[in-house]
């Protein structure tokens, strides 16, 4: 454990800085089904011919439904996407994620894939935020910062959410108007 200032700053540095060369790291993992990193929109949607009878993952927004069309983002913009041999039912607008076999150019035959309502992502982006909400509620009442040895310091009794919200009526003095 870190008991310092200066440590926790140099290990605060550490893991920003650990986080800033892995991600880009991880971003440019070249394909390899072997290590289940395939094909996705950029790649097959560049160059198709060279993806043709592999496994690719896509995802996009349900422009048809009979046939099963879908538009997706590229590098070279939007494309639209044909889906085959799908147990899927979505409906115009929903948001479609498919694992399959990129039958041709445009076209990939579905192994997998799941439907996002429109609904179920304003339902996953409200429940995010209030679970957001009560995990900022809970730290605010039971810790407190201490700037002289930069940490949290558990408080010895929580404050009310009242006490959170509580707004000062007067500025202190006197009180006559």
């Amino acid at each position: 454990m870190l008991h310092t200032a200066n440590g926790r700053i140099f290990g605060i540095l550490l893991l920003l800085t650990g986080f800033a060369v892995l991600c880009p790291l991880y971003a440019q993992q070249p394909v390899n089904p072997e290590l289940g990193v395939y094909p996705d929109d950029d790649e097959f949607g560049e160059t198709p011919e060279q993806y043709i009878g592999d496994t690719v993952v896509t995802g996009g927004i349900v422009q048809q439904v009979s046939p099963l069309v879908i538009e997706i983002e590229t590098t070279q913009g939007p494309q639209e996407l044909m889906i085959v041999d799908t147990a899927l039912r979505p409906e115009v607008g929903d948001k479609v994620r498919v694992f399959g076999i990129l039958t041709a150019t445009g076209t990939v035959r579905s192994l997998n894939g799941f439907v996002v309502p429109r609904t179920g992502r304003w339902y996953a982006w409200g429940i995010s935020f209030l679970a957001g909400l009560w995990v900022l509620t809970r730290l605010i009442q039971h810790w407190t910062v201490d700037w002289t040895r930069i940490r949290f310091q558990r408080r010895e009794t929580p404050i009310s959410l009242r006490d959170v919200c509580r707004i000062p009526t007067s500025l202190g003095g006197n009180r006559d108007a």
